[in-house]
């Protein structure tokens, strides 16, 4: 097993589905499984979930389960079979009505499976299909038609994507759909949950509002897709427990040059805020066909890692592509590589802690025992933590320092799976205050042969609650 810091997100599908292929998977590094909803039936997540509960037993260590759902995603409705070439300049209909795509000499007309496009589109409006490969204006609107005008040419197919990067999408995060999947995934106990095409933080709250109606307080990660959410950055990282950075229908919705822009912004922020945040979509792409990365895809994952992201994700590379494992095991060497240079090389560490002023008093606490850590050159960073809050002010900092952490509940370790550096999670109930909790907290260590002899380790205990203990202690 690994140790790096940077977590992977691998997303499973008939390439990795099996238990054999989790379980190298995890051998390569995956710390966290990705269920993608747009695809697959409910007795197929099923398979994965005891697949990877089967893993999990095999290695003794904990994979955390992400549940994605589709959201409102606009698609194309049925079109012949080889789709409908459309050419540069041609006019066509978008229709709500229509049932199947036509092409006559007198007109062309393509149906779109969303009604409400009639309302929100506006003429002038552009238009992507297919990725963005397709680039339409709105030239005129009907009661179940947009007429638009092709800039480019192109093949549309049944279930293209469509984009309307200059509008504002009516449609709710959550369809019906979702609402289904997510009593699935509830259901199956599923560690995190990502809404698709957040637009505000509303969407994240209705969303925890339907979690907590199904008894449950599983943690949200909002996906950053749309243009709207770029406006709304801060307050869905506030109220998210993580976030993803889904630059697939983000590149399309936003102009892509401003993708790595907005990159760094979400991983800045979700730093700030100590949210855990994904850098996802097309990392390792070629690796679908390829047996190895492009040098620029090495250079993409890098930088991730150079600007703090919590985890990076693989999607098509394992979930359909040719090599799952070798796809994680290169994600893997790239952020170890990251890591141990970043160790050596002050110039390549951005300082998290530069801006010190109007720190809370938990903050505080948690940046003194990273520069504590530091400064005495400790061993390791033992953090006990009731909700998982202190163990993600204390890896915000990024200390290179291993951190050992320790909780309760089995829940709050499998909700750090996706958090930077903590890879040594243990369960525990250590009760007591002051130096009787510290001296149960030494025991648990010595019991268990966490720390060695001689070994000098930073204790951090509770920060989110009143009592905030920080000691160190030379085993």
């Amino acid at each position: 097993m690994h140790s790096k810091n940077t977590k992977i997100v691998c997303t499973l599908g008939p390439a990795s589905d099996s238990e054999k292929e989790i379980l190298k998977l995890v051998k390569a590094g995956m710390n966290i499984a990705r269920l993608n909803f747009s695809h697959g039936t409910y007795e197929h997540h099923k398979k994965l979930i005891k697949n990877i509960h089967k893993v999990e037993k095999i290695t003794g260590k904990r994979i955390g389960i992400l549940q994605d759902l589709q959201g409102p995603k606009i698609r194309i409705g049925q079109t012949p079979e080889e789709g409908i070439t459309i050419k540069k300049n041609e006019k066509f209909l978008l229709s709500i009505s229509a049932k199947i795509g036509i092409r006559t000499k007198e007109k062309t007309i393509i149906p779109i499976k969303y009604k409400g496009i009639i309302k929100d589109a506006k003429k002038s409006d552009t238009i992507l299909i297919n990725d963005g490969l397709i680039e339409t204006k709105v030239i005129k609107k009907g009661k179940d038609y947009l007429e638009c005008k092709a800039i480019n040419a192109g093949t549309i197919k049944t279930g293209n994507g469509v984009n309307i990067p200059t509008g504002n999408i009516s449609q709710p995060a959550i369809t019906k759909k979702d609402k289904e999947d997510l009593k699935f995934g509830l259901k199956n106990n599923v560690d995190f949950i990502a809404i698709s095409f957040v637009k505000s933080e509303k969407d994240i709250e209705n969303l925890r509002k339907l979690i907590k109606k199904l008894g449950k307080d599983t943690k949200i990660i909002a996906k950053i897709e749309r243009h709207e959410a770029v406006k709304n950055l801060k307050a869905i990282i506030k109220t998210a427990d993580g976030v993803m950075v889904a630059r697939g229908d983000l590149g399309v919705d936003i102009p892509a040059e401003q993708v790595p822009i907005v990159q760094k912004r979400i991983i800045a922020l979700a730093n700030k805020f100590a949210k855990p945040v994904i850098t996802a979509t097309q990392v390792l792409y070629s690796m679908v066909e390829k047996a190895t990365a492009t040098r620029a895809e090495i250079s993409d994952a890098a930088n991730a890692v150079f600007d703090h992201t919590d985890a990076i994700m693989l999607s098509n590379e394992t979930a359909v592509g040719k090599y799952p494992f070798r796809a994680t095991k290169t994600l893997t060497k790239v952020a170890l590589t990251v890591e141990e240079e970043m160790q050596k090389h002050e110039e390549l560490i951005e300082n998290l802690t530069a801006s010190k002023k109007h720190l809370t008093p938990l903050n505080a606490t948690c940046l003194n025992a990273c520069e504590l850590a530091v400064d005495t050159n400790a061993d390791a960073l033992v953090v006990y933590t009731k909700d998982g809050y202190t163990a993600q002010q204390i890896a915000k900092h990024r200390p290179y320092t291993p951190i050992i952490t320790i909780a309760k509940k089995e829940k709050t370790l499998r909700e750090l799976t996706v958090v930077w550096g903590l890879n040594k999670l243990y369960k525990a109930n250590i009760s007591g205050k002051g130096a009787k909790k510290i001296e149960k907290i030494l025991n648990f260590l010595r019991k268990n042969k966490l720390v060695k002899k001689e070994q000098k380790i930073v204790i951090v205990c509770n920060a989110s609650q009143k009592e905030k203990l920080i000691s160190t202690f030379t085993i």
